[in-house]
């Protein structure tokens, strides 16, 4: 049996600033309208200064989310976030030093909106540990178990997960680094919606760095990463298989299965738009593909590819719409 993740929780107070103003910055679903007044007009100069200097905006706020992750500043952070958006490196200097004063004037604006913040993180955090201490462990050796039978690699579960703590801002969110073993989840006091819970959330972010290190393992670390696999994340897609999606029914059967929570049929759908996986379609795709192959004894990869090629039409319609300007998964991502 596969042993299980010890999840180390951490209040991430300087990751909450850059988080709340990526979000701001690139447009997403916000649900804290005073966050995201206050950080309107630093934000937008930041974006102002990216155009000139023909870096790509949300390329720069990944990276810079990312580096923030591993302990850098967000100062420390601008030059290499600057370079991982194409920034020329002759402009990388005067440009992060501008970006670095835009930036502070973030850090102050949500200091004054949240003054205590680390204390309310740490109140924030007790719900979701708690819950995380009494059922995760088992949840997580469940998850393996519906991925890998009764044989699931020794090595699955890495030994230690760490868990960023941020302010919500979103009203639930989350992603993950699974080179470096972490994760980050808005510290919600209630469950975002009572049908899927926000341990399942966590669960689901959990797995995601397993099959990143599993994949990386087997198929080998790719030289040059583009797209951010999920919302700020800073981890990189390895495989054109639908891990992600996949992983959602997954993940809540291994719920029902503990008697976590009872529901017939599994919440997929919510669970997909809840976690910012796709739209009502995609939800309605995973749902069905679900009930074909979970019985199927199939393994992953081969019900994962047959996952793929139900998303080909949705993924070209989503692509016809980016060319077209029309984008209607600028919040969902199904490829």
């Amino acid at each position: 049996m596969a042993k299980k993740s010890n999840v180390r929780f951490h209040p991430a107070v300087d990751l909450s600033v850059i988080h709340a103003s990526f979000v701001v910055a690139t447009g997403g679903v916000c649900s804290d309208q005073r966050t995201e007044s206050a950080l309107l007009g630093p934000t937008s100069e930041i974006n102002t200064r990216l155009v000139s200097a023909l870096a790509d905006v949300r390329a720069f706020w990944s990276a810079l989310f990312a580096s923030v992750a591993a302990g850098q500043t967000a100062r420390q952070s601008c030059p290499p976030a600057l370079a991982a958006a194409g920034c020329s490196e002759l402009q990388i200097d005067q440009t992060a030093a501008a970006l670095g004063t835009q930036l502070d004037q973030c850090r102050i604006a949500y200091q004054q909106r949240f003054p205590k913040l680390e204390q309310q993180l740490g109140l924030r955090a007790g719900p979701l540990k708690d819950r995380w201490q009494t059922y995760g462990p088992g949840l997580l050796i469940e998850t393996a178990r519906q991925i890998w039978g009764s044989t699931p690699p020794e090595k699955w579960w890495p030994e230690n997960v760490d868990c960023l703590l941020v302010q919500p801002i979103r009203g639930g969110d989350g992603g993950f680094d699974s080179g470096q073993c972490r994760v980050w989840i808005e510290a919600m006091l209630t469950d975002a919606d009572p049908a899927v819970g926000e341990l399942f959330r966590l669960a689901f972010w959990v797995t995601q760095v397993a099959v990143g290190r599993h994949l990386a393992a087997t198929l080998g670390q790719v030289e040059s990463p583009s797209h951010p696999e999920d919302f700020g994340s800073g981890t990189h897609r390895r495989t054109s298989l639908p891990w992600d999606l996949g992983c959602v029914p997954v993940v809540l059967t291994a719920g029902a299965n503990l008697e976590l929570f009872r529901a017939d049929p599994l919440p997929i759908q919510t669970a997909v738009a809840l976690w910012r996986l796709g739209d009502e379609s995609v939800g309605k795709i995973v749902a069905n593909w679900w009930d074909q192959w979970k019985d199927a004894g199939a393994a992953m990869p081969v019900a994962l590819k047959a996952l793929d090629r139900m998303l080909a039409p949705l993924r070209k319609r989503s692509e016809t719409a980016r060319s077209t300007g029309n984008d209607d998964f600028a919040d969902h991502e199904i490829d």
